[in-house]
């Protein structure tokens, strides 16, 4: 069963069945909420990186294709979730991770041979991915040799300017990165005429476009700010 599909059960539970205890009716409604809030912020990145492949399909092609100093292919994947909800405090987070007993082999949350990116839901999010990604293409088939960089030039307090000092190879990859993007994003914006929204108009939309009463749970319910328990795969 899809989430979609246990969303509409949920929901469909809550309207028809009018003897439900306030136990009954409330965990009902935690779960429809938890459902409500992974179907959006999966929609939503799923949406944010087709627009970033139709802006920059070289730069989405050459992560889609991206590999290790063994030639082996690199699933990287992607989230994009609500501001400040990442342990470190930036816009945008590549986790460097090495595979024990594999120096080349990237490891994230995922597992093996994969690479984890997160990206702040901000109005500049795209071009924040964008630079993102270009630590990623640096990373991937160097990453032996960047990680000893990496030990040697940063200290664990130095959260914030971590992977960008000024002779950083994976810091001037991921600034190029941006650049290219920015120059493409605006080169789209003149020749397609339209105006790209902003991921938190985008997210609202998809939410709206839920039927009424999945909405009106979203509206009435009050739990914490979750994360995004999904990923989009490049």
């Amino acid at each position: 069963m899809t989430m979609k599909e246990s969303l509409r059960k949920l929901t469909d539970i809550l309207v028809e069945q009018k003897n439900l205890s306030g136990l009954q009716r409330r965990k009902i409604e935690s779960k429809a909420m938890l459902l409500i809030k992974y179907i959006s912020y999966y929609d939503l990145t799923e949406s944010l990186l087709n627009e970033f492949r139709i802006i920059s399909p070289k730069l989405y092609t050459e992560i889609d294709t991206v590999r290790d100093r063994q030639g082996r292919a690199i699933d990287v994947y992607v989230k994009f979730v609500p501001v400040d909800a990442t342990k470190v405090k930036a816009f945008g987070t590549t986790y460097l991770n090495q595979m024990r007993n594999d120096k080349d082999g990237y490891l994230s949350e995922y597992g093996p041979l994969t690479v984890s990116v997160k990206i702040w839901i901000v109005s500049n999010a795209l071009t924040i991915l964008a630079h993102e990604l270009g630590h990623v293409k640096y990373q991937v088939p160097n990453l032996a040799r960047y990680i000893t960089y990496y030990k040697k030039h940063y200290d664990a307090k130095m959260s914030n300017c971590l992977g960008h000092s000024p002779d950083d190879p994976s810091g001037k990859a991921a600034a190029q990165y941006e650049k290219l993007f920015r120059r493409e994003f605006e080169h789209h914006s003149k020749i397609s005429n339209r105006k790209i929204q902003s991921p938190a108009i985008v997210l609202n939309k998809i939410r709206k476009s839920m039927s009424p009463k999945h909405y009106a749970i979203l509206n009435t319910s009050k739990p914490t700010v979750t994360l995004s328990r999904f990923q989009a795969k490049l």
